[in-house]
């Protein structure tokens, strides 16, 4: 097909023309489904460093400092009753998904790249 012109072979397509179209659409479904769970592991990846960060922040930045609030935080969680528990894990839920979408929002310019881009030239 030229652009410029519109010319176009139009011919009949044929049962392996629709086979070949079905199996590159499935193929290039896949191709992206696996490039953006890729960014989506990547970004919760960065998401846990944020709250390795937040407790290093407040360890004054040693392993001594880290690892005793980590240890604060899991001795009052156990001290806990079951109903300030379950508030904690909701507020927990909550901030982790602020983080995530913070994290989401700075590289939400990388998922555009990712799923605009080609695969390259095929090879036969």
């Amino acid at each position: 097909m030229n652009a410029f012109t519109h010319e176009r072979d139009w011919r009949t397509p044929t049962a392996t023309d629709w086979k070949r179209t079905g199996t590159r659409a499935i193929g290039d479904a896949c191709y992206i489904l696996l490039r953006v769970s890729g960014w989506m592991a990547m970004t919760l990846l960065a998401t846990f460093g944020v709250a390795i960060l937040f407790f290093l922040m407040l360890g004054d930045f040693t392993a001594l400092g880290f690892f005793s609030q980590v240890a604060n935080l899991g001795t009052r969680f156990v001290a806990a009753d079951q109903a300030r528990r379950a508030a904690f894990g909701d507020q927990l839920f909550v901030v982790w998904l602020v983080a995530f979408g913070i994290v989401a929002v700075t590289r939400v310019r990388l998922l555009g790249a990712i799923i605009t881009s080609t695969k390259g030239s095929r090879h036969g």
